[in-house]
C-alpha cells in the first residue's frame, strides 16, 4: 500500500504546549469537514495523555471508544486481518474518537542484522493505516515508547504529540513509584546498540 506523507505542520506537537491547543483548532475544522486524521500518542506519561484525550473530546464535542489494540493483532497475520477488517466493517464514519490503547502491538519489526535500529511496518501495521484512511473521524494510537513508532506510522500519521515526563520531581517520582509497584521491573527491551568493532 502506497502510504502518503501528510504535511508536517504537527508532527512534532508537544502536550502543555501552544502547538497542542492549534491542533485542538486545526482538528475542529478538519473532523467537520470528514477527513482522517490519524494522531500518535507517544510518551509513557500516562496522566497527560487522559487529559489531553478529555480535552480534545471535549473540544470535538465527541465520545472517545476505547480499543485494546492487542486483542485485535493475532498470532498469524491473516487473523490479524480478519479481526481488523471485523473492526472496521461498516464504520466508514463516526462520531467517536477511536483511541487505540497498547499501539505498539501493530508497530513495526526490526529486520536484518542482530544490530539494525531500523523498524519496518509489518503487513498488519500497513493493513491498519488503509483501514485508517477509510475511515472519516479522528482515530488516535497511543505508544507508550517513541522508538516503537516507526517510519511507515510517523510518515502516515497527520499529527504526533509527545508527552514527556513532568518536571515535578514529586510527579515524576510518584509516576516511577506507581509503575515500579504495578510493572515490577519489567522493563521493555530494545535493540541494542552496534557493539564496536574490535581491531
Amino acid at each position: 500500500m502506497d502510504i502518503e506523507t501528510p504535511a508536517d505542520e504537527f508532527k512534532d506537537v508537544s502536550y502543555n504546549d501552544s502547538s497542542f491547543d492549534e491542533l485542538k483548532k486545526h482538528l475542529v475544522s478538519e473532523i467537520d469537514n470528514k477527513h482522517h486524521h490519524l494522531c500518535l500518542f507517544l510518551g509513557t506519561y500516562k496522566p497527560n495523555k487522559e487529559i489531553a484525550l478529555e480535552d480534545l473530546a471535549s473540544t470535538l464535542d465527541r465520545e472517545v471508544k476505547f480499543i485494546d489494540t492487542s486483542e485485535l493483532v493475532g498470532r498469524v497475520e491473516s487473523e490479524t486481518f480478519e479481526q481488523l477488517d471485523h473492526f472496521f466493517k461498516g464504520l466508514e464514519e463516526s462520531d467517536e474518537i477511536l483511541y487505540f490503547d497498547n499501539g505498539d502491538k501493530l508497530c513495526g519489526v526490526y529486520t536484518g542484522n542482530t544490530h539494525s535500529r531500523v523498524k519496518y511496518a509489518t503487513p498488519e501495521e500497513r493493513h491498519f493505516l488503509k483501514k485508517v484512511k477509510a475511515f472519516e473521524g479522528l482515530v488516535i494510537v497511543d505508544i507508550p515508547e517513541y522508538i516503537d513508532a516507526d517510519k511507515t506510522l510517523r510518515r502516515a500519521a497527520q499529527s504526533i504529540v509527545s508527552f514527556e515526563l513532568p518536571k515535578s520531581t514529586f510527579k515524576r517520582f510518584m509516576w516511577h513509584l506507581k509503575n515500579y509497584s504495578f510493572n515490577g521491573n519489567d522493563l521493555k527491551t530494545k535493540r541494542p546498540k552496534a557493539d564496536l568493532e574490535i581491531t
